[in-house]
């Protein structure tokens, strides 16, 4: 690798990225697409491609109007308990922390799901800062998330990676000035992720976890 360890601070995105939750978005579309009386199936591959921004201008630009907001989220909220980390995404949270680096969170998800999800599955303590579209910085793919999480972790963008499985999280972090991690495992497509030049482009959570350890080093043991 052509860079030195370490890096401060690890900006993850949630769904696709931490959780695995693509079922449960696809059945609050589905949700939302029969309440407004929306004609044929959902296309849930444009959902996904735009995966990262609020779920109100997703919805919007696939022309559902905004009642169709309502039925998504109450879907969503009612399927909390079927999220599912991937594979080795605690136990990275946990050593991340365990070594002293600041660990953020960047979502699309609003913020009355966000937080009942990382408590249900056990990591609340372990993300330091959190941003939503509820929030005051604009939702990605503005850097300003970013940059509002920066200043709270007290990170420089040039130390911190930004990790992330969308065209929103690839544009946020580059903007914003960090290094940013493509992730395939998923939503995020290959071809899409690479025109935005992540740092790293990653296939398994296992790589992301040997790559984030790599880069930030445990302190070493008294001797």
């Amino acid at each position: 690798m052509s860079v030195n360890p370490s890096i401060d601070a690890v900006l993850f995105d949630w769904d696709g990225t931490l959780a695995d939750s693509e079922h449960i978005t696809v059945a609050a579309l589905k949700a939302a697409w029969s309440h407004v009386g929306a004609v044929g199936e959902p296309p849930v591959d444009q959902f996904l491609a735009m995966a990262g921004q609020p779920a109100a201008e997703i919805l919007a630009h696939m022309g559902l109007p905004p009642e169709a907001l309502e039925p998504y989220s109450r879907t969503a909220r009612a399927l909390v308990d079927q999220t599912r980390l991937f594979s080795g995404a605690l136990e990275l949270l946990t050593e991340l922390r365990n070594r002293g680096v600041r660990v953020g969170v960047i979502t699309g998800k609003d913020r009355d799901r966000i937080e009942p999800t990382m408590e249900f599955l056990g990591v609340s303590h372990l993300v330091e800062a959190l941003v939503t579209p509820d929030d005051a910085p604009a939702a990605k793919p503005s850097p300003e998330g970013v940059w509002w999480l920066l200043k709270e972790l007290e990170a420089r963008p040039e130390r911190t990676v930004l990790v992330g499985d969308s065209a929103a999280d690839m544009h946020a972090g580059r903007a914003a000035g960090t290094k940013t991690i493509a992730c395939l495992w998923g939503t995020g497509r290959a071809e899409a992720l690479a025109l935005y030049e992540p740092w790293k482009t990653l296939t398994r959570f296992s790589q992301l976890a040997d790559l984030l350890l790599w880069l930030t080093p445990a302190a070493p043991s008294p001797s």
